[in-house]
């Protein structure tokens, strides 16, 4: 098996055809094709099924093109890192973050890692744990910042914990319940939710009522963004619980009212989730410890905040 050979299927996965996968590689189409038919051949399977309009993975070609892509990241890995450790701190860096993260840490962690290494390039992508987890596994995300079930193990994942999490019920301004003290007065309120897609946060919404033994609230909307949720609160009557790190930034502060609600409302902590099978690149490695620094500041900024 040879290094061109993963890179031709990559290449013809992602583009769905050989021709566009040739022009983007700046191969010919025979190249790639030839290339393919003999990766198949070695391993007594076929990897894609040839229709009129373009190549379609079958399931093997499926499990194929994931080891195929780990085995990409690692190599991008690994040229990184020699020239990290020579004292070149270029390359990239890939985290993934929950939106909670973005709002109360990434701005100071940004401005660090950019003062010290300028010639980095940070991607940044936001999701919850486990739409990504996948990507973490096979290299193509450094680490992930965010709300993470630590009672929940899982192999070659390990976690630090930055801070805990607490969720505040919100509504716009000048709402008629702005000065509700008790989730027991909102019964028959109605709300929107955001519909996390990892199983570590689903349940937060909810669990507060199950504890005081209420039904769980009268979701009418449902969104997949925090930008959509926020909108909706701000420009209707219904209600929605957040993680007050949300509030955050002067324009939430703006919008929204906070409402003094007296029961407990936690959620998962907020944490660092990496891979424990291979370590960080230098310059991945500098990141990370910019978000334990930032998770630091603001744990203590938040008790301090709390305390009497």
């Amino acid at each position: 098996m040879k290094l061109s050979q993963i890179r031709d299927v990559v290449a013809t996965a992602e583009t769905g055809s050989l021709r566009a996968a040739a022009r983007q590689l700046g191969i010919t189409q025979p190249a790639i094709t030839r290339s393919i038919r003999e990766l198949e051949q070695e391993l007594g399977v076929p990897l894609f099924e040839r229709h009129q309009f373009g190549m379609q993975l079958t399931a093997v070609g499926r499990a194929f093109l994931d080891r195929a892509r780990a085995v990409q990241e690692e190599l991008r890995r690994a040229r990184e890192e020699i020239r990290q450790l020579q004292g070149t701190m270029t390359g990239s860096v890939s985290v993934a973050m929950s939106a909670i993260s973005t709002f109360a840490l990434m701005p100071q962690a940004v401005r660090a890692f950019r003062n010290r290494h300028p010639g980095a390039v940070l991607k940044i992508i936001e999701s919850f744990f486990q739409p990504i987890e996948g990507r973490l596994l096979n290299g193509e995300i450094d680490f992930f910042v965010g709300p993470f079930a630590a009672a929940e193990k899982r192999s070659r994942i390990a976690y630090e914990t930055l801070f805990s999490n607490h969720r505040v019920v919100i509504a716009r301004k000048d709402h008629p319940l702005k000065d509700t003290t008790s989730l027991r007065d909102l019964a028959g309120t109605e709300w929107v939710k955001q519909a996390l897609p990892d199983r570590e946060s689903e349940g937060d919404f909810e669990r507060p009522w199950s504890q005081l033994g209420l039904p769980p609230p009268r979701v009418v909307m449902h969104t997949t963004s925090s930008t959509a949720t926020l909108l909706a609160v701000a420009n209707s009557d219904l209600l929605t619980s957040v993680p007050r790190q949300m509030l955050n930034a002067p324009v939430s502060r703006e919008l929204f009212e906070v409402l003094p609600i007296s029961e407990e409302m936690a959620a998962a902590p907020i944490c660092l989730v990496y891979r424990t099978d291979i370590s960080l690149t230098p310059l991945a490695e500098s990141m990370f410890d910019m978000f334990r620094r930032a998770g630091l500041q603001y744990s203590r900024k938040t008790d301090g905040a709390a305390a009497p």
